[in-house]
């Protein structure tokens, strides 16, 4: 009885110290601006921000710089005022968004005449509180705090580079459908890329078996950095994930492979568009269909067994012969 009051009062704790982060939601885009510039342009941006509550709240602005938090493509904030998040200029601090309502805020980026060309990251936080009260830490998990990527190119000695760091499927043999691979982009470069294009799937025959689209959502790969990207080759991504054998059969029907593929990697990246490649080699064998297909054809050859026995037997006896047993009695 004690443990349930227990827990009961932590749920309540937990529910009471969440509540303002459930109660301010706000709505911020772009989610990723991108933009081209020289030394010593000013840009003029625009964010838009939709307060999802029914009561007006106050937003706090602040910037700062980022960089890619391993392969996964998650930014990690670093806490450096320095770099493009010192170029960024808001005409408020804070700005107060009534309910249920959608507000403008203009922003301008100054590029510096000793900016150095290529790459340069940061990020835009709108905050339900003050800058200094959040990196304080102690309201750190009652504040909500929402942003936007701000990614910069500017002119100059670009050097656009990258390569294919890995490329295959996760296993050598696979029983059906989905197939994963580990693909992981390095970019040698000092400005960021976004490589997109197609795995091409080929089997043992050398026709085209299918085709699977690499970054559609356009992940760009910071400079000096390695992103990791899982394609996956799938026929029906509803019929995925059984365990039992029947349920692996019709898993092993509806993404049906058999043999070995091929895959042919091309990525175009950069802006002269050039060429990633790579390949890769697995076998697709659904040995659930086979077990069943066998156990039918020893069935069938049993049936035909059987009726030609009987249809023999029914020649025999039509024409009089005698069986070579009862001959011998």
């Amino acid at each position: 009885m004690k443990t349930k009051i227990f827990g009961f009062m932590v749920a309540i704790l937990l529910g009471v110290l969440l509540l303002p982060l459930a109660g301010n939601a706000i709505t911020v885009s772009p989610p990723i601006i991108e933009i081209e510039a020289v030394r010593g342009d000013v840009i003029s941006q625009i964010l838009k921000v939709r307060n999802e509550n029914t009561s007006a709240v106050t937003y706090y602005l602040s910037a700062e710089r980022f960089i890619a938090g391993g392969e996964e493509g998650q930014p990690q904030f670093i806490g450096e005022d320095i770099g493009l998040s010192t170029w960024l200029n808001f005409p408020v601090d804070s700005v107060t968004i009534p309910g249920g309502e959608t507000v403008e805020i203009p922003f301008t980026i100054a590029i510096p005449n000793f900016a150095g060309p290529g790459g340069h990251y940061a990020a835009i936080f709108l905050s339900t509180l003050p800058p200094d009260s959040v990196a304080g830490g102690s309201q750190v998990s009652i504040a909500q705090k929402i942003g936007t990527l701000v990614l910069v190119r500017i002119a100059g000695d670009i050097k656009e580079g990258s390569s294919v760091a890995e490329f295959e499927a996760v296993a050598d043999t696979f029983d059906s459908l989905p197939v994963d691979f580990n693909l992981r982009i390095e970019n040698t470069g000092n400005v960021h890329v976004k490589p997109m294009g197609t795995i091409l799937l080929k089997n043992m025959f050398g026709s085209v078996a299918g085709q699977v689209a690499v970054n559609e959502t356009g992940g760009n790969v910071l400079p000096d950095q390695i992103r990791k990207f899982t394609p996956s080759w799938v026929k029906n991504p509803n019929a995925v994930g059984a365990s039992s054998f029947w349920g692996k059969y019709r898993e092993q029907r509806e993404n049906y492979a058999f043999g070995k593929y091929n895959a042919d990697l091309t990525l175009a990246y950069g802006t002269a568009g050039k060429v990633l490649t790579g390949d890769a080699s697995f076998w697709v064998i659904p040995w659930n269909i086979i077990i069943v297909n066998l156990i039918i054809l020893v069935i069938l050859v049993v049936i035909l067994y059987y009726l030609v026995k009987k249809y023999n037997a029914w020649l025999l006896t039509k024409y009089g012969k005698k069986s070579p047993k009862s001959a011998k009695k």
